[in-house]
C-alpha cells in the first residue's frame, strides 16, 4: 500500500497447485524415470509400481536413508539425470503438465505485476506457469523473462515492464542448476544485479524452504552481513509450519538481520495472492503503482513501442476518458468519482498506451491507433478494405437501391466496394453496421416458425474482433472482408504467434481449437486486446474463435478459419444458413434435417406450495421427534436446527386435534422465505419429497425411501402388465417380470420397472425429475437383491435403453403419475390419511418439456443390436448368480433398518 514494490521470491510450492510436483515428489517422479529407462520400460508405462524403483533407489551408493526424499533432491538429479539431455527431456515434461493451467495464485500475481504493485519476482524454479498465466490473463501486457546470462542485458533495478528472474536458469537452454555442484552459488553476474532490488526494497519470499546453498548465501546471507534488507523479509510459511523447524540458512538469516526477519503465516500460495493480496488491495481503493520511466529493452510488443515523433496532443481526451473510465469498472480498477487529468496519464502509462522516451512520453502504436483522430494518415495499413460482390439485384436489396455497382468480367455480377479508416473503436463500429445490412432476416417455416437471420449477430462480432485485434500491424496490408450472397470472409494481415504455435503443436488450428477445453491464449497485440476486452467489444479474452464456432452452429450455419500455408495470413469464413429463401415472401422450408425434437424427463410443478410452518422441538432429528410424539397427530415434516417445519398447516390442525406443538409457538413463512433462509431449499426438498412419496403410495408402489425409487410390486401372478395410454396409443408393459434359471421355470428374481424421482429448481422454475431404471427383488414384493450390489447393474441395464424406449418409460411414468390426467394433476393422499385435509395444494404439468436442436450439433453413434443383446445377456447372468447366493446381506425392506419411514416415523432422508 505504501508503494514499496517488494521483490517476490517463489520457490516449488508455489507451483505445486498448478501441478508441478515440489522436491520430494521429484524424487519419485526422478527415480521411476531413470528406472525404467535402465530397465527398457516406458515412463508412462501404468503397470509400473513404486514397488520396481524405490527399492532399486534405495540400494544406490549415494543413497543416504538420514535424509528426507526433498533432500535428496540434488543428488538424484546428479546421479540419475546427470546427461543434459536426459534432464532437459525429464524437466520439459515434468514442468509443462498437459491440461493443468496455472492456479488461482499465479493468476492473482499477474494482476498484481499489472497493476505494478510488484515488479520484480525471483524463483527457484523452471516451470512457467506464471509466463502461461500472463499469455492467459493478458496482464500484465508483457513480462519480461531473464533464463539465461544472455539475457541479464534486459535485467533493470527499475523496471517499466515486470521481470521475472530465473534464479537456476533454463532447463530449454540447458543452463538449469540441479545438481549438487551446481546449486552451492549463484552467478556472480547475476548477483551483482540483484544487490541494489535486496538493498532498496523489501523481500518476500513463498513456497521456498531455504534449503539451498546458492540461494541463502549469496542473495540473503551475504547480503545480511553487508547491512542490507533494511526494508525486510518477508518469509511466508503454512501456518501449520510455523513453529519450525526451519531450514538452518533460514534461522541464521534470522539470527543476522534480526527485527527486519519476519516469519508470516500464509494459508497458502493461492488464498495468500487472490485472497490476502488482490482482493483486499482493491477493496481498499489501491492505485496503481506509477513505473519509472526506466529504458525499454528488446523483444517489445510491436503495439507497445513507442512512436517517435507523435505527440500526445492526437489522441481524442473525451474518447479516451471514456474507454478508461469502461475500462476501470470492467476490471474494478480504482478511479476517481471524477475523472482528472493526472488519473487519466496514470492509465495511459499503465495500459501502455504511452511510452517513456528519454525525458519526454510519446504514444505507443496501440495508444495511437485506439485513440487518434485518424491513425490511417500515418500507418495507411491500418483500414480495412471491404467488398460485397454478387447479383445486382441482391447488392441493391441489402445496401440500397440508389449503392454505387461495379461491374465485374462475370454477367449480372458486380461489387460494392469501401475503404474504412479511422480508430479502431470506430472501424469495429463501421464493419458491423455494414455486416448488418447483409445479415438479412426471414420467416423460418417449421413446427413453430420463427423469424431467424442468415448469420449470428455475435460470431459476425467475434470474426471482426479477431482481424482488428490481433493483426499484424507491421505488414503493409489492409484487413479483406469480402462478402457473397451466401459467405462472409475476413482476410487479416499475420498468421499464428509463437505462443499459439506452440499450443497448436502442428495440428491444424481449427481442429485444436475445437478438441481444446480450455482456451488457446496469445497476444501479438496485448495492449490492444487489453483495451477492447476493457471497453466490452470483448466478452472473454482467449475465447472469441471458439464461441464464434458454437454461435454458427447454433444458427444452422458453419465456419471454417485458419492461417495461410506461409503463416503470412489468417481467414476466417462464415457460411449462411443453408435454407433457399423467397426473394418475394421472405421464407424459407427448414432443411430435412436441420432439428431434431428432443424430450426433457422433467414434470414441472405449476403451483408450488404457499407457505412453510414451522414450531420448535427440542429433538435432535426426525426419528427421535416421532418417537418422542408417538400417538399424537404430526404431519410429514423435517427437524432442522431446532425447529419442525412442515407443507402442512399445523396451526388448523393444533385447533382440531392433538399434538406436540403450543399452538402459540406455531409460526408460518412464505415458501420462498425458506428458501432464501440458509440450509431452507434442502428443507424444502425433503418436505416436497414426503409429499411426492405419498402421492406415489396413492398409486400403489413399493418405495425405496433412501434412494427414492418406485416400483409396482406383483399380484397374485409372476408377473404385473399395467395398460395406459401412451403417446400415440393405448400400451400394455410389463412392470414385474419373473426371471427364471436358464435350465427350468423355477423362478430366481423379479425384475421391476422402477422410477426415481427428485425434486430440482431451476432458477424460479421447479420440476419433478423422473429417471427410469430397474429394481431386483426375490419375492416381487418388498426383498431386494442385495442392493449395493445390483445397483451398479441396474445402471447398466438401463444403460442399454435408448432414446425411443427411454421417452416411452418416461411416458409410462407421467402417466401413472398423472393418472392420464389430461390437464394438471394434484399431489393426492391416501383416503385413510386423516392429515391431508392441512395439507397443502402442489399442481403438476401433464405434459414434459420438449425442444428442437440442430442436427449438426450431436454426433450421435449407432449401435449394433447384436452388441447390446450380448450385453443384457452377460447382465442377466450376473444378476442371477446374485439372486442364487444366501440373503442374508439383503437387510430386507425398504426403510432404514427394514422400517418404512412413511409410517408415522419419516426417515431422515435427503
Amino acid at each position: 500500500m505504501d508503494s514499496s514494490e517488494p521483490v517476490l521470491l517463489l520457490g516449488a510450492g508455489a507451483s505445486i497447485t498448478s501441478g508441478i510436483p515440489a522436491a520430494a515428489k521429484t524424487v519419485e517422479k526422478v527415480a521411476r524415470w531413470a528406472w525404467c529407462k535402465e530397465n527398457g520400460r516406458h515412463p508412462d508405462d501404468f503397470t509400473i509400481r513404486r514397488s520396481d524403483y524405490w527399492p532399486w533407489l534405495t540400494a544406490q551408493p549415494w543413497y543416504r536413508p538420514e535424509l528426507s526424499p526433498a533432500d535428496l533432491y540434488p543428488d538424484a538429479i546428479d546421479n540419475l539425470l546427470g546427461v543434459k539431455s536426459d534432464r532437459r527431456e525429464f524437466f520439459e515434461k515434468l514442468i509443462n503438465p498437459p491440461e493443468v493451467p496455472p492456479s488461482r495464485g499465479y493468476v492473482a500475481l499477474t494482476q498484481i505485476l499489472h497493476q505494478g504493485w510488484i515488479s520484480t519476482v525471483l524463483t527457484t524454479n523452471f516451470d512457467r506457469c506464471l509466463e502461461r498465466a500472463a499469455i492467459q490473463q493478458n496482464r500484465p501486457h508483457r513480462l519480461v523473462s531473464i533464463s539465461t546470462p544472455a539475457d541479464y542485458v534486459m535485467f533493470n533495478s527499475a523496471p517499466h515492464d515486470p521481470q521475472l528472474v530465473f534464479l537456476h536458469g533454463s532447463v530449454k537452454h540447458y543452463t538449469d542448476k540441479n545438481l549438487t555442484d551446481e546449486v552451492q552459488s549463484l552467478d556472480p553476474l547475476l548477483v551483482e544485479r540483484l544487490r541494489p532490488l535486496l538493498r532498496d526494497h523489501p523481500v518476500i519470499t513463498v513456497g521456498y524452504r531455504g534449503a539451498e546453498a546458492s540461494v541463502m548465501n549469496d542473495l540473503f546471507l551475504a547480503q545480511a552481513k553487508a547491512g542490507s534488507f533494511l526494508h525486510g523479509v518477508y518469509w511466508c510459511v503454512l501456518e501449520n509450519d510455523l513453529a519450525g523447524p526451519h531450514s538452518p540458512s533460514v534461522e541464521q538469516l534470522a539470527a543476522t538481520i534480526g527485527s527486519n526477519f519476519q516469519l508470516v503465516p500464509i494459508r497458502g500460495f493461492d488464498d495468500l495472492f487472490e485472497k490476502d493480496l488482490l482482493a483486499s488491495m482493491i477493496a481498499a481503493g489501491a492505485r496503481p503503482t506509477r513505473r519509472p520511466s526506466g529504458h525499454s529493452v528488446g523483444g517489445m510488443p510491436a503495439d507497445m513501442r513507442p512512436l517517435d515523433g507523435l505527440d500526445l496532443s492526437g489522441f481524442e481526451q473525451p474518447l479516451l476518458q471514456a474507454r478508461l473510465r469502461q475500462y476501470a469498472d470492467r476490471t474494478d480498477l480504482w478511479r476517481p468519482g471524477d475523472i482528472d487529468a493526472a488519473w487519466v496519464e496514470e492509465m495511459t502509462d499503465r495500459l501502455d498506451l504511452v511510452r517513456p522516451v528519454g525525458g519526454s512520453v510519446t504514444p505507443t502504436l496501440a495508444g495511437w491507433l485506439l485513440f487518434s483522430r485518424n491513425p490511417s494518415v500515418e500507418f495507411p495499413q491500418a483500414r480495412v478494405e471491404f467488398c460485397a460482390m454478387g447479383p445486382g439485384h441482391w447488392l441493391r436489396g441489402r445496401f440500397g437501391e440508389d449503392v454505387e455497382l461495379e461491374p465485374t468480367a462475370r454477367d449480372d455480377e458486380f461489387t460494392v466496394r469501401r475503404t474504412i479508416t479511422g480508430n479502431l473503436w470506430s472501424q469495429l463500429d463501421d464493419l458491423i453496421d455494414l455486416l448488418a445490412l447483409v445479415n438479412f432476416q426471414f420467416r423460418l417455416k417449421a413446427e413453430v416458425s420463427r423469424t431467424v437471420n442468415a448469420y449470428n449477430a455475435i460470431a459476425i462480432k467475434e470474426m471482426l474482433v479477431n482481424a482488428i485485434v490481433h493483426r499484424d500491424y507491421d505488414r503493409d496490408e489492409a484487413v479483406q472482408v469480402v462478402v457473397e450472397p451466401k459467405s462472409i470472409t475476413v482476410i487479416s494481415p499475420g498468421g499464428l504467434i509463437e505462443e499459439i504455435a506452440v499450443q497448436v503443436a502442428g495440428q491444424s488450428f481449427q481442429d485444436a481449437i475445437a478438441e481444446r477445453t480450455s482456451p488457446i491464449k496469445g497476444y501479438r497485440n496485448p495492449a490492444i486486446s487489453d483495451l477492447f476486452y476493457g471497453g466490452g467489444q470483448m466478452d472473454r479474452r482467449g475465447s472469441g474463435l471458439s464461441d464464434m464456432v458454437l454461435a454458427t452452429v447454433n444458427n444452422n450455419g458453419s465456419v471454417s478459419f485458419g492461417p495461410s500455408a506461409d503463416n503470412t495470413r489468417f481467414t476466417v469464413t462464415l457460411e449462411a444458413r443453408p435454407e433457399a429463401v423467397d426473394e418475394i415472401t421472405n421464407t424459407a422450408l427448414p432443411m430435412a434435417e436441420e432439428t431434431v425434437r428432443y424430450s426433457s424427463n422433467l414434470i414441472a410443478i405449476e403451483s408450488m406450495p404457499a407457505k412453510v410452518w414451522h414450531a420448535a422441538t427440542s429433538a435432535g432429528s426426525n426419528r427421535s421427534f416421532y418417537r418422542a410424539a408417538e400417538g399424537l397427530a404430526v404431519p410429514p415434516g423435517h427437524v432442522s436446527d431446532g425447529r419442525f417445519y412442515s407443507l402442512y398447516d399445523l396451526e388448523e390442525l393444533a385447533e382440531v386435534m392433538v399434538t406436540p406443538f403450543d399452538p402459540g409457538e406455531i409460526e408460518a413463512l412464505d415458501f420462498n422465505e425458506l428458501i432464501e433462509m440458509p440450509g431452507g431449499e434442502s428443507v424444502a426438498l425433503k418436505l416436497l419429497h414426503e409429499l411426492l412419496f405419498e402421492h406415489l403410495k396413492t398409486k400403489g408402489l413399493q418405495i425405496e425411501y433412501d434412494r427414492r425409487r418406485a416400483y409396482f410390486a406383483r399380484g397374485d401372478e409372476p408377473e404385473l402388465k399395467v395398460s395406459y395410454q401412451g403417446r400415440l396409443r393405448k400400451a400394455t408393459r410389463t412392470v414385474v417380470k419373473a426371471r427364471t434359471k436358464r435350465d427350468s421355470d423355477d423362478i430366481v428374481y423379479y425384475e421391476h420397472k422402477a422410477v426415481s424421482f427428485s425434486v430440482l429448481r431451476f432458477g424460479s422454475d421447479w420440476a419433478v425429475v423422473l429417471t427410469p431404471g430397474y429394481a431386483f427383488t426375490r419375492d416381487g414384493l418388498r426383498n431386494p437383491i442385495s442392493r449395493e450390489r445390483t445397483n451398479a447393474l441396474s445402471t447398466r441395464r438401463a444403460a442399454r435403453d435408448f432414446n425411443p424406449s427411454v421417452l416411452q418409460d418416461v411416458s409410462f411414468w407421467l402417466a401413472i403419475l398423472s393418472g392420464e390426467a389430461e390437464g394438471l394433476f394434484a399431489l393426492e393422499h391416501r383416503p385413510d390419511n386423516d392429515l391431508a385435509r392441512f395439507a397443502p395444494s402442489v399442481l403438476l404439468s401433464h405434459r414434459m418439456p420438449t425442444i428442437s436442436f440442430n442436427v449438426s450439433a450431436f454426433n450421435e453413434l449407432a449401435q449394433r443390436d447384436t452388441e447390446i443383446d450380448e450385453d443384457l445377456q452377460r447382465l442377466d447372468d450376473e444378476l442371477e448368480a446374485l439372486a442364487l447366493e444366501p440373503d442374508e446381506e439383503d437387510g430386507g425392506g425398504l426403510g432404514r433398518d427394514g422400517d418404512d419411514p412413511g409410517e408415522g416415523e419419516p426417515d431422515d432422508v435427503d
